[in-house]
C-alpha cells in the first residue's frame, strides 16, 4: 500500500477474511477485518513513509 492511498481493501485466502485499510489523511490508516458485508476494527497505525506504512500493517495483520 502506497501512503498516498485513502483506502486499499485485500483479501487473504488461506483466513478466507478481507481486510480494509482507509485513511482521511494519509498519516494514520485504519485497519478493519472481516468480510463484504460485515467488519471489524482491528486497529491503527500511524506511518509517514510506504515502506513504515507495509511493516506496521503487516505486524497489526499478524497480531491478529
Amino acid at each position: 500500500m502506497l501512503i498516498t492511498d485513502n483506502f486499499a481493501s485485500f483479501y487473504d485466502e488461506d483466513k478466507e477474511v478481507h481486510i480494509f485499510i482507509d485513511s482521511f489523511d494519509n498519516q494514520k490508516f485504519e485497519m478493519r477485518i472481516g468480510d463484504l458485508e460485515h467488519s471489524k476494527p482491528l486497529g491503527s497505525v500511524i506511518a509517514f513513509t510506504d515502506d513504515e506504512l507495509n511493516i506496521k500493517l503487516l505486524a497489526l495483520y499478524i497480531k491478529y
